[in-house]
């Protein structure tokens, strides 16, 4: 009797992770004068990876206009993921290329 429980209880979490959606990791190139796709749409829980796609002395800091956080510098490949817990719409800049723009859309 135990072991049929066990078993009924693997199933039906079998199915709940099964059923449940994926979360969506969306990639970012970050170039020295762009983000390749300049803007993203992600929904909430979600993650944005910054993927550094050009070498720059002392590595590409990607920023949040209203300063809530910044990535370390990523040098040649080097990756940075973010999270995005609140919709709405976060503006971005390259540290070192303030002309460099993006936006991430939170749903």
């Amino acid at each position: 009797m135990v072991r049929a429980s066990s078993v009924a209880i693997g199933f039906v979490f079998g199915l709940l992770v099964a059923t449940a959606p994926a979360l969506a990791d969306v990639t970012v190139a970050v170039g020295h004068s762009s983000f390749d796709p300049a803007t993203v749409t992600i929904k909430k829980g979600e993650s944005v990876t910054f993927h550094n796609i050009h070498e720059m002395p002392g590595g590409h800091t990607v920023v949040a206009d209203d300063g809530s956080w910044k990535s370390p510098p990523l040098k040649l490949n080097e990756d940075f993921k973010k999270t995005f817990e609140a919709s709405g719409t976060v503006k971005i800049h390259l540290e070192q290329h303030p002309k460099t723009t993006g936006e991430i859309v939170v749903e």
